[in-house]
């Protein structure tokens, strides 16, 4: 490995690496926004509600990642319902992770005390009020390291959308390997580049932590 090696394969990787960057992004905020949705019905009063919710969260979670993508991928088709590689890859993770936040919504709507969802109610608000000027606001502290967490995991994630042809850094990591046979100074270069994004996520999670909750 040397640093002409190094520089001379930065820039695909950090094609590759903005590449991933961004469907992290997009899927970061769908599934936040659905895990939001999700985590309500999982707390519903209605049995009805409750138990659909909870099976399709515990099966996501109890199947990898991996799987999912193949499935939707390569056996949908079967179905009759073909996606592109980058479509497939942003609603498979999308359902993956919105999954994982509604657990950690649910439980941070959770943490706010009943009464005083009750005392926004006895002023007058809604239940939809309540929940978006008394709930919302006071889970979303507790849930931003959690979700954070999990932004560093859909990062780290996105590698494995080189398995349906999605030029990820991934993906084009391996193409170069393939081509020069430099896979340690390709891998390395890669795993470098993660690290240069996802540690200062973590130091800001960690930070944030120490700054608003309690020790």
């Amino acid at each position: 490995m040397t640093w002409a090696d190094l520089i001379e394969f930065l820039p695909t990787l950090l094609h590759g690496l903005a590449y991933s960057l961004g469907i992290s992004a997009v899927v970061i905020v769908f599934s936040t926004i659905a895990g939001i949705f999700v985590a309500f019905l999982r707390v519903s009063h209605y049995k009805s509600v409750r138990v659909p919710v909870l099976a399709y969260v515990e099966f996501i979670r109890c199947t990898p990642a991996l799987v999912q993508l193949y499935y939707i991928f390569y056996v949908l088709p079967i179905f009759g319902l073909t996606l592109e590689a980058l479509t497939a890859g942003i609603i498979g993770f999308t359902i993956i992770y919105t999954a994982y936040l509604s657990e950690v919504f649910r439980a941070a709507i959770n943490s706010v005390a009943k009464t005083q969802i009750e005392a926004a109610i006895s002023l007058g608000m809604s239940t939809r009020q309540a929940r978006r000027l008394v709930i919302i606001p006071q889970a979303a502290r507790v849930a931003l390291p959690p979700t954070v967490n999990y932004l560093l995991s859909l990062i780290k994630d996105t590698s494995l959308l080189s398995i349906i042809t999605i030029q990820e850094i991934m993906f084009r990591g391996l193409i170069l390997a393939s081509q020069t046979f430099k896979y340690f100074t390709i891998l390395t270069e890669i795993a470098l580049l993660y690290f240069c994004v996802c540690f200062p996520l973590t130091i800001l999670a960690v930070s944030y932590t120490h700054l608003t909750l309690p020790t």
